[in-house]
């Protein structure tokens, strides 16, 4: 993968109500620790760790591979589109298809979710390498101040007191296998 981390929900352990919302706040805090870390001690100017972040949801398929350095890996469509989200999302971004979208709401309504809340933005049609155009979104914690927005979607939390607004209006742009309908998260090094 390179200078790529890759994360796998609902691979391990059942988790079919939830696996969406936990993809979308763990990228939210990967984000967030590299608010806090700086790309050189010694040289504090350079700033801070930039990083991008896409995911898709589907299924996927994991196998132990290889005969003198095994090692486990993931395959399929899944696992090309959620790369792909990564690679064409922005730095300080997290990216994700229309169906992991799709997801987090349903899940959300599904679980009556008490957690802090999520913010879909529709991105726009993108040109996705080997996909076509795609229509994606960024993902974003509840807080309406703590990215850009395009046309949003405010995911409420049932914590969160007083009123939330449905729409603000905006314009813009594997030996041992395993299959599993799995939700996956790719996330970049330094942009």
């Amino acid at each position: 993968i390179g200078d790529c981390y890759i994360a796998v929900t609902n691979l391990v352990e059942r988790q079919d109500e939830d696996h969406a919302i936990r993809m979308a706040r763990f990228a939210l805090a990967l984000l967030a620790a590299c608010t806090e870390t700086l790309v050189c001690q010694e040289q504090p100017e350079l700033g801070v760790v930039e990083m991008r972040c896409g995911f898709d949801t589907g299924p996927l398929v994991g196998a132990i591979v290889g005969t003198r350095h095994k090692k486990y890996t993931i395959f399929g469509n899944t696992v090309n589109t959620a790369s792909r989200m990564e690679s064409t999302s922005a730095a300080r971004r997290i990216q994700c298809t229309k169906a992991a979208a799709a997801t987090i709401k349903n899940q959300l309504k599904e679980t009556g979710d008490a957690g802090p809340p999520l913010r879909l933005m529709e991105r726009g049609e993108v040109v996705i390498k080997g996909k076509g155009r795609m229509t994606t979104f960024f993902v974003a914690d509840g807080d309406p101040f703590s990215c850009t927005t395009s046309a949003t979607t405010v995911l409420p939390s049932p914590e969160t007191p007083g009123p939330r607004p449905a729409e603000l209006i905006g314009t813009g742009g594997g030996e041992s296998r395993v299959t599993s309908d799995a939700h996956l998260g790719s996330g970049a090094g330094m942009v």
